[in-house]
């Protein structure tokens, strides 16, 4: 029992240091997954949606802390029985995620790893076991070191983690693992499975159908749908269920990594040539309602600048931007929260590579921009 405590420790803090680190990295992509999980949608709680930031960066260091207090074997039964709890929360949001098919990624490890919804909620079965090992042994687990040396590690571990939260909110996150990152080449990350001779992901589509006449239900898949009259002839008493309609994945293949990056301007799709172009610079705007004169007066003043050193500029947002100098394309929000955690951010692409990034806390000047091409 001794060994097999030891062996679930070592588990489960790494675990959750590592699941905490990549959150701790970036807790705007994570509130922005809280948002998903609080949205009228999925648990109906919108008031908790307000408070996203704030809980994912609690979230993050507490995961960290915590994996760090198991490790270091201190305050053993506070420990293990807030481990207990904080995975009996995760595993129920993967169930249900899973189960609903409503969140499609749960954000366990950010955007380092992603997870198909029931490969996460196993994971967390996994976890649920080995925290509940602890919980019995709890006995077993001594500290590691002395008091003091425990306290400086603690202490420094959430110090550290608290700051990197802070740069990842007020600047940008130190490790980018979205496929937007620095030096990503942005047209081969939209080239398809068959464009890469590679194998696609097979989907298929279920279908759930209900008798009229004696309320039985059934599922099936797309190709079982068209194979038999029986569901959809005149008269028939099946009837589909069209809120319950889902597509699942049958085969996993390659997926191309960035899809919606589309410059729609004024109805005119001029993605090509943008990633075609040499020193573009790229307002982000994802959130227009939020941005105010003086940051779009900012982005005006470095478009100057910019245009007179020959760069081309071009900003994205989903709505009109008020004042805007320059030209506005519209792109998809979700691909523009996805590029770059600021608003307005700034992007440096060069034929389609992405050179630099730049938060609208510090905004670069056309020197800055020329030396990172």
């Amino acid at each position: 029992m001794k060994s097999f405590v030891q062996i679930a420790r070592l588990i489960v803090g790494f675990l959750f240091i590592i699941s905490g680190f990549v959150k701790v990295v970036d807790p705007i992509g994570l509130s922005f997954k809280l948002e998903e999980y609080f949205s009228p949608q999925v648990l109906d709680i919108p008031f908790l949606m307000n408070f996203s930031l704030g809980l994912a960066s609690f979230f993050a260091i507490i995961e960290i802390v915590l994996g760090i207090f198991l490790l270091l074997g201190v305050w053993r039964k506070f420990t293990v029985f807030a481990l207990l709890g904080t995975i009996i929360f995760f595993t129920f949001l993967t169930f249900y995620s899973a189960y609903f098919n409503k969140v499609t990624d749960c954000g366990c490890f950010g955007d380092a790893l992603k997870l198909e919804p029931w490969t996460s909620f196993y994971k967390d079965v996994v976890l649920l076991i080995l925290i509940l090992v602890l919980c019995f042994g709890n006995v077993h687990i001594r500290p590691l070191f002395v008091d003091k040396a425990n306290r400086i590690i603690i202490g420094a571990g959430t110090f550290i983690s608290m700051v990197i939260a802070y740069i990842g909110i007020n600047h940008l996150p130190i490790i980018d693992f979205r496929p937007y990152a620095v030096g990503k080449n942005l047209v081969d990350g939209m080239k398809s499975a068959e464009e890469l001779g590679l194998k696609p992901t097979v989907y298929s589509t279920l279908y759930t159908m209900k008798n009229k006449m004696n309320g039985e239900v059934v599922t099936i898949n797309d190709k079982e749908y068209v194979a038999d009259k029986k569901w959809y002839k005149d008269g028939t008493p099946w009837e589909m269920q069209v809120d319950k309609t889902r597509s699942v994945i049958t085969q996993k293949g390659y997926e191309a990594p960035i899809h919606d990056f589309v410059f729609d301007c004024e109805g005119e799709d001029k993605t090509a040539f943008y990633l075609s172009q040499p020193k573009v610079l790229l307002f982000v705007i994802p959130f227009t309602e939020k941005i105010n004169d003086k940051a779009v007066s900012a982005l005006n003043q470095l478009m100057k600048e910019a245009r007179a050193k020959g760069f081309t500029v071009v900003g994205v947002s989903n709505n009109p931007v008020k004042n805007a100098e320059f030209e506005m394309c519209f792109m998809d929000q979700t691909t523009m929260k996805t590029i770059i955690r600021s608003n307005p951010g700034i992007v440096l692409i060069d034929q389609g590579v992405v050179k630099a990034k730049f938060h609208s806390n510090d905004l670069p000047t056309v020197n800055t921009l020329e030396k990172k091409l």
